[in-house]
């Protein structure tokens, strides 16, 4: 049997980088329609018999055990010439990027090189992931192909990185020479397990047979060899590879027979993307392109036609291309949260796709369409993380002004991360909210005090709202202080003038919920002066006001390639420097204040005071 797939294996039909076709220019031709896929019916292309290498105009590889072209029934589907009833796309999603600049987005899709493939990589959003600076750096992309030097395995490779992934490390691996004829099974293994430094492996090569005839793993052993499906799995459960793999050139509803691998082999789920083009000027799939089929939980949609060749500059089309895109994407992804695994980057891939045709995965679009803005921005539920292992939500804090000011003086940035533990950098002023201390409450709650008074001077405590704080900056609420006053008044008359100075201390817990992780020599002090005439009073002053005091906070930076969360401590001065002024006017039992509050809100209150006797 292996003899008979060897027999098979392919010849190259041209090499140079522009063919000429050994055939009619026309679509009865089945290598015309192989090279011109985006030139050919439905109904003419639903007949060729291909596996890919190519899905373009200038090359094709001839085979039955890896086949891009042939002319035997073996590889045929019982559904290959079914039509296929393609759903309207649903509406594309807003762009986000909020956090991204507009005019670093210009400057980008206005480049050159970009704007060569604009349609297409505006379809999958490309000039976010650039502006956010993600570009594959560190990561190593193995294409397995013709050669960088043929035609075809040199636009696979160059889409493998080019503008989408531009300082990713694209390694070729040759397991056909340049005329085309295709390594033995076994042969390839030995080539697959050579890409040692690698993270992604693409394949824009195919069998000539679809996906629902694979059945068993022994079924693609018998095949293939054990040593190639072994070499796969291996790449997988050793080094947490992704592979990637082209769909297919023959307009099936099924993909090709190496894509659905992870259907039989358990060990490959989670590791294998299957990939179908799109066709950005209808808006659709691609005419040539198979269908996700039976791959659709592990299958993702990216443009497929008119992406012009580095090579030739001339438009090149199929899903050997797209294949490479999807490549590069990962290749970003993994740059950007090296501490991911593979499992967790395709799942991202794929929750993050833009839904295509009905709602939801479908058997056509798979996920939908790669977006790497999506993927490149936070994804569900967002979280702080604590230094002692703990996360708590990121919500909105609310910090009282007398501190919160002196926290958003320091700018400081900090790391939170999304549901899949990928961190993320914010501003913390974004994510403070301050909040005024609501001193009439402060007053009314005065006259319930333990206090002591012995002569001029009065000692006591009373609950503060000066280190008020909530959510991820959450401290104890009861934030005691503990004061002694000097009151002092002088009679002229019928008229008192009188002042009072207090002195207090705090010592405020924060809870294990809160990035603040310990308060430090919290001193107060407030000071006023009024008259008082029979009935009425009339006062100024500062209410209590931090005069000394630190607070130190342990902010979150990131994570390291291996998953740790990092820290850096910085230190917050809590004095303020502009004092709150409060003024008082009081009638008997009912006093009106106001307070002219530097750091948050002015307030105004109406405070009454009285009581029953019996």
């Amino acid at each position: 049997m292996w003899a008979r797939y060897r027999n098979f294996i392919a010849t190259l039909i041209c090499a140079t980088t522009v063919c000429t076709p050994v055939h009619a220019q026309n679509c009865n031709s089945e290598i015309y329609r192989l090279y011109h896929p985006d030139e050919c019916t439905k109904s003419e292309t639903s007949s060729i018999k291909t596996g890919t290498i190519i899905a373009g105009s200038a090359l094709a590889l001839v085979g039955g055990g890896i086949a891009l072209l042939g002319n035997s029934s073996s590889g045929s589907s019982s559904n290959s010439n079914t039509p296929r009833v393609l759903q309207p796309t649903t509406s594309t999603y807003d762009h986000v990027g909020a956090d991204v600049d507009i005019a670093s987005i210009n400057r980008i899709i206005q480049d050159s090189e970009y704007s060569k493939n604009i349609d297409q990589y505006n379809e999958i959003r490309l000039a976010y992931s650039l502006a956010r600076g993600y570009t594959g750096l560190g990561t190593t992309i193995a294409v397995f192909d013709s050669g960088k030097n043929t035609w075809h395995g040199g636009n696979v490779a160059h889409f493998a990185s080019g503008q989408i992934a531009p300082n990713a490390t694209v390694n070729s691996y040759m397991v056909s020479d340049r005329n085309g004829n295709f390594m033995p099974f076994n042969e390839i293994a030995t080539v697959i397990e050579s890409a040692n430094n690698a993270n992604v492996y693409n394949f824009s090569w195919a069998m000539d047979k679809p996906a629902t005839q694979i059945k068993s793993r022994s079924q693609l052993e018998h095949l293939t060899s054990a040593s190639f499906i072994n070499s796969l799995t291996n790449a997988a459960t050793q080094k947490d590879a992704i592979f990637v793999w082209a769909a297919g050139n023959e307009y099936r509803t099924q993909p090709n027979a190496l894509a659905a691998m992870p259907n039989v082999i358990p060990e490959l789920q989670g590791h294998v993307v299957n990939v179908v083009a799109w066709d950005n000027a209808t808006g659709a799939l691609a005419d040539f392109s198979n269908s996700c089929g039976v791959t659709m939980n592990y299958c993702i949609t990216a443009p497929g036609t008119n992406l012009t060749s580095p090579q030739t500059s001339e438009p090149v089309h199929g899903t050997s291309f797209a294949a490479p895109i999807v490549s590069s994407a990962i290749a970003v992804i993994r740059e950007a949260f090296p501490y991911m695994k593979s499992t967790e980057i395709t799942h991202l891939l794929f929750t993050t796709a833009r839904d295509l045709g009905v709602a939801g995965i479908d058997e056509t679009y798979g996920h939908g369409m790669l977006d790497l803005e999506r993927a490149t921005r936070p994804v569900g539920t967002t979280l702080v993380p604590l230094s002692d292992g703990m996360t708590v939500n990121l919500t909105q804090a609310r910090v009282g002004s007398s501190i919160g000011n002196q926290i958003k003086s320091k700018d400081i940035k900090f790391a939170f991360v999304d549901s899949y533990g990928r961190a993320f950098e914010t501003s913390l002023n974004d994510n403070i909210k301050i909040k005024n201390r609501s001193i009439g409450f402060e007053r009314l709650r005065e006259h319930n005090t333990p206090q002591a008074t012995i002569g001029k001077f009065t000692f006591g405590t009373k609950q503060s709202d000066l280190l008020m704080a909530d959510g991820f900056l959450q401290s104890d609420t009861r934030n005691t202080m503990t004061f002694i006053r000097y009151d002092d008044k002088i009679e002229l008359g019928n008229t008192e003038l009188f002042q009072h100075t207090t002195f207090g201390t705090m010592n405020p817990r924060p809870t294990p919920e809160s990035m603040i992780s310990g308060f430090f020599n919290v001193y107060t002090a407030s000071i006023f002066m009024g008259t008082r005439y029979k009935d009425f009073s009339f006062s100024i002053g500062i209410p209590d006001t931090i005069i000394g005091g630190n607070a130190h906070l342990n902010i979150p930076t990131g994570r390291t390639s291996s998953g740790e969360y990092t820290f850096r401590g910085t230190t917050i001065d809590l004095t303020n420097h502009t004092p709150t002024l409060e003024y008082n006017a009081t009638y008997k039992f009912v006093t009106a204040g106001f307070v002219d509050n530097p750091y948050g809100t002015d307030e105004f209150y109406i405070l009454g005071r009285g009581k029953l006797e019996f």
